[in-house]
């Protein structure tokens, strides 16, 4: 997965199993190739694009989506948020670890 900042900089790629993330209100994270990847929403409120989709999603606390296409994905915080973004290699293992 490749995060984009919002702004002129260069693109930073990231790997990573799971992170928690804070916006600011109005702030911007574009996510690239992030197919299988769950963003979970711990406070806040979340608009969610996804780049082939039809319609956009409002996450808020304790509610997720999990990326489905490949190509971009753009979060954008409608109030100050905190939001966690777990890895498709972890969302698969939670799928299949008992319990």
């Amino acid at each position: 997965m490749t995060v984009l900042p919002d702004t002129k900089e260069a693109a930073m790629h990231i790997e990573l199993d799971c992170s928690t993330l804070t916006l600011p209100v109005n702030g911007l994270l574009t996510l690239e190739d992030g197919t299988g990847t769950r963003i979970e929403c711990r406070s806040g409120a979340l608009w969610i694009t996804q780049e082939g989709e039809a319609r956009d999603w409002v996450v808020g606390p304790a509610d997720a989506l999990t990326i489905r296409r490949g190509g971009r994905t753009i979060v954008s915080a409608l109030e100050s948020s905190s939001f966690t973004l777990i890895g498709p290699s972890v969302v698969a293992n939670r799928a299949i670890a008992p319990g």
